[in-house]
């Protein structure tokens, strides 16, 4: 049996308290929450056979709920998509076992995947069932299972998010013989935008519908469930002129969604005169339902992926910084890493000249016409005067620049700023159809501009940097220590005496600000540990303080995917040993364990020894002293305690 069925049993009733709490969002009239939940809970149990690939009777399951809501004449719209519910209790609980180190987070990616694989089948074996009580011609029938098995192969497997978004259209329309399929996604700033579409003019007819249009288009689909708009159905005037605009007579909007959010619109129409049937109509929201699990999924990863890029983006300029001397290659440097964060193909960067503030071209990457024009420079100005980040999209962007005619898709231009005063603009582009920015990017984005604004100010670009980089390490150190107030403040005092140790003994400039970095993070992994084992008062049982020697461990993880954090990786991770070889993880000893973590045990020590804890009371300092004393040549290296003794006789520490 693999992990993850194990887990599914394990943590069913977490699984169902949040099923519970979800169920509420998914009910309706037809079908209410304690429905779902019962559902749910009848899936959860078959599911980690299911995973094994053992199936049949949970798919069964499922096709008899089909028929049964057929039975109930319900329409699809009231269909609630319980399979959907499961996925995200889920995930929920599963990320808590990421959080605790019991499993990597790849691995759970992994798993989910064939988690929302097992689910999909269930969905539409459901949908079979429902449409097949119908009375509909036998091969038409075989067809329609086999596409729609085929609709849930293809969306559970891996990819490009956009190979996922041209499936779904092209899918769609083979199972509902729909001539026209287009998909809308929206972004996390609330836009609707085109994302893919199986005929070749849909991205220019829906790039180009007026703002108001395309509010109606949305509010179409916020009506939820299949909407059909018709050309002289007594449409208001707006609905006739979107119709029009998209050359079509007839209009199929179909909202994609979860219980918890809207994701975008299908739009299905046909070039001539005609209706949608109504198993056309049903069988187009059973592939909204699909699409809607597999475009939640592309959410999932491509949080965790901006997650990662998000953390390691302030890393990858301070590397820059260090490889481009000459000014010009390193921003062009810069330039190139700001495309690759956002998905950009092209880029300029400007600088105001200091006696009139004209934006001057500085470097470039791509093809950058569209930076030469007066268009763009009104963009870059505005940027540039009132200091905030633009993003403009074709037919779609900022009102305030929506008469703009650039030759690409998008442009995203955020403000050079030292010490809030403007000194340039960085601007990427994008010219394929389709690309979308959620508020990360943005973020992200906005966060990198300000670095290489920094990086043009050369006489401060190290301390900078550091200053960043430091204070949003305290601060995530001061996360982890406020789950305990006995150990508030504990992180950046272990830091304070290794330092002054590492000054003491003479240690390189690099090595001592290693060890500042290595103080204040020599505890993340405890984020992984429960309170309850934390914060126990009395003796650990042996399997608590097993979990406890984890940290180290734990620590490593979380900060390996940060290369720039390399050096301090040995430090964290053995700053538990024992200088007689009884510590852990490893049982080093003497010199083989790196200094660095030598340093940290005796200040991580002496820090807690006068401190109070749940167990005891603090030591005082003299107390304290004389035990790394004692200890010196056991647990700790008795260079490291002379240094720090002769500190702490001198009041310096």
């Amino acid at each position: 049996m693999t992990w993850i069925s194990r887990a599914l049993s394990d943590k069913s009733s977490e699984i169902m308290e949040g099923v519970a709490r979800l169920a509420a969002g998914a009910a309706g009239p037809a079908v209410p929450a304690p429905e779902i939940t019962r559902q749910a809970e009848q899936t959860l149990e078959l599911l980690p056979d299911a995973l094994e690939g053992n199936n049949p009777r949970l798919l069964e399951r499922w096709e008899a709920i089909g028929r049964r809501y057929a039975e109930l004449e319900l329409a699809m719209s009231e269909i609630p998509d319980t399979p959907e519910v499961l996925k995200h209790a889920v995930w929920s609980v599963m990320q808590e076992r990421v959080s605790a180190g019991a499993v990597e987070l790849a691995d759970l990616v992994d798993a989910m995947m064939d988690v929302e694989k097992v689910l999909g089948d269930c969905w539409t074996a459901m949908i079979l069932g429902f449409l097949g009580s119908r009375d509909t011609a036998v091969t038409a029938q075989a067809e329609r299972v086999a596409a729609m098995y085929a609709l849930t192969d293809v969306l559970s497997t891996e990819g490009d998010r956009f190979d996922v978004y041209r499936a779904i259209v092209n899918q769609v329309a083979a199972i509902t013989g729909i001539t026209r399929c287009s998909l809308l996604v929206f972004e996390d700033t609330g836009n609707l935008v085109p994302a893919a579409s199986n005929f070749s003019n849909a991205f220019e007819m829906l790039m180009s519908l007026p703002a108001d249009e395309l509010a109606a288009l949305e509010a179409a689909g916020a009506l939820g469930g299949p909407t059909v708009l018709k050309r002289g159905d007594r449409n208001p005037a707006l609905v006739e002129s979107l119709l029009t605009h998209y050359h079509t007579p007839v209009l199929l909007v179909i909202p994609v969604r979860t219980p918890e959010r809207r994701l975008g619109l299908l739009l299905l129409d046909m070039e001539k005169e005609g209706e949608f049937t109504g198993e056309q109509i049903e069988l187009a929201a059973a592939c909204a339902g699909q699409a809607a699990m597999a475009i939640d999924r592309i959410g999932l990863l491509s949080e965790i992926e901006t997650r990662l890029k998000h953390m390691a983006a302030i890393g990858i300029v301070a590397r820059s910084l260090g490889t481009y001397m000459a000014p010009g290659e390193q921003m062009d440097g810069l330039l190139d890493m700001a495309c690759v964060l956002v998905r950009a193909d092209s880029g300029v960067l400007l600088l105001a000249e200091e006696m009139f503030g004209e934006l001057k071209l500085e470097a470039h990457t791509g093809t950058f016409d569209w930076a030469t024009g007066s268009d763009f420079q009104g963009v870059a100005r505005w940027v540039l005067n009132n200091g905030e980040l633009v993003l403009w999209r074709k037919g779609i962007g900022d009102p305030r620049f929506v008469e703009l005619d650039l030759p690409v898709q998008a442009v995203l231009a955020a403000p050079l700023k030292v010490r809030d005063k403007g000194i340039g603009v960085i601007a990427v582009a994008s010219s394929g159809p389709g690309e979308t920015y959620s508020a990360e990017d943005l973020q992200m984005f906005d966060n990198f501009s300000a670095q290489v604004a920094v990086s043009i100010e050369n006489t401060q670009l190290y301390d900078r940097l550091q200053d960043t980089y430091l204070g949003a390490i305290g601060a995530l150190a001061a996360a982890i220590e406020a789950r305990d107030p006995y150990t508030v403040g504990h992180s950046a005092r272990v830091t304070q005496y290794a330092v002054a140790i590492a000054q003491s003994m003479g240690l390189a400039t690099e090595e001592v600000e290693d060890l500042r970095l290595a103080g204040l993070l020599h505890d993340l992994g405890k984020i992984g540990i429960p309170d309850s084992i934390l914060n126990k008062p009395g003796r650990l049982s042996e399997e608590e303080y097993s979990a406890i020697k984890m940290h180290p461990a734990l620590s490593m993880r979380i900060i390996e995917p940060l290369p720039q954090l390399g050096n301090i990786i040995p430090i964290i991770y053995h700053h538990h040993e024992r200088f007689d070889g009884h510590g852990y993880i490893e049982g080093k000893a003497g010199e083989t364990i790196p200094l660095g973590a030598r340093i940290i045990a005796v200040a991580d020590s002496y820090e807690a020894m006068t401190s109070d804890r749940p167990y005891r009371s603090a030591l005082t300092r003299e107390q304290a002293m004389a035990e790394l004393e004692r200890c010196s040549g056991t647990q700790f290296d008795p260079l490291v305690v002379k240094h720090f003794m002769e500190l702490l006789q001198s009041t310096v520490a």
